[in-house]
């Protein structure tokens, strides 16, 4: 009798030995087990029917043959890259970059003294309002944020008039920001034969593969200034007469600029 419950026993423990899941490690170790549960990244098994349950990362585990003899192989899962927005992926947008490109536009000149100056340095009653310009863009951008926007340094030499037979230099230094959709805004000095003034600069640059069509409107406001009174010999009467200030504007300048970038360095 012993001897026949005995070999049941024997015979029970081969069957539930043979009846076990095989897993196989990546290292190679292997495992007889009982799986529960595979989910896309994990895997719960345990080692005996009544025992406690173990969960296992799939990236750890190489194969796993089932009782009834299926099996199941498992890859390295995939990495998940963080990719950046097709828009953003170019080169136009890393820091620390130089881009160029030629700027054309029209300026219209306010009656004021900067255009009352020009004419008289070209020995002109009046100029017509309306001066044409061309010129070039040197920018560099400074920064770039994750969101795609940047900040950018910008000077622009200017040659303006030519229709007209003047030549009319000028050269704006901007500080500028553009956002990751290509709205710009900015501001910074602008000097030229009426003299030193302010400019602010808005637009828009649309991209095409690795080249930016930028669009600008850029507004220089007009400069107030009266001199202070003073006191003037008169010789007829000998008496000193009061001479109250003069207020004069310089008219504002309103300019649309078009061009194009391109990479430099």
């Amino acid at each position: 009798m012993k001897t026949i419950l005995s070999l049941t026993f024997f015979m029970l423990t081969i069957f539930m030995a043979n009846a076990q899941d095989v897993l196989t490690l990546k290292n190679g170790t292997q495992m007889n087990v009982f799986v529960s549960e595979v989910t896309p990244t994990l895997i719960k098994f345990k080692k005996t029917t009544d025992g406690p349950s173990y969960t296992m990362n799939l990236t750890d585990v190489k194969m796993v043959m089932y009782s009834d003899g299926t099996k199941d192989e498992f890859g390295v899962a995939p990495k998940v890259e963080n990719k950046k927005p097709d828009n953003l992926a170019d080169d136009l947008l890393s820091p620390s970059k130089r881009y160029g490109g030629p700027r054309v536009g029209v300026t219209f000149l306010e009656a004021g003294t900067s255009r009352d100056r020009i004419a008289e340095a070209f020995n002109r009653g009046d100029i017509t309002p309306w001066i044409s310009q061309f010129g070039w863009q040197f920018e560099t951008r400074i920064f770039t944020l994750d969101n795609g926007a940047c900040g950018l340094v910008e000077f622009v030499p200017m040659i303006g008039g030519l229709e007209q037979g003047l030549f009319l230099p000028s050269a704006s230094g901007i500080l500028g920001f553009r956002t990751r959709s290509g709205v710009e805004l900015g501001v910074g000095p602008n000097l030229s034969l009426s003299g030193v003034g302010l400019v602010m600069a808005a637009g828009a640059s649309f991209k095409i593969g690795k080249v930016t069509f930028p669009i600008n409107v850029v507004f220089s406001p007009s400069i107030r200034k009266t001199t202070a009174p003073s006191k003037e010999y008169d010789p007829i009467t000998g008496n000193y007469i009061d001479v109250p200030g003069v207020t004069t504007t310089s008219g504002f300048r309103l300019s649309l600029v078009i061009g194009f970038n391109s990479r430099k360095s």
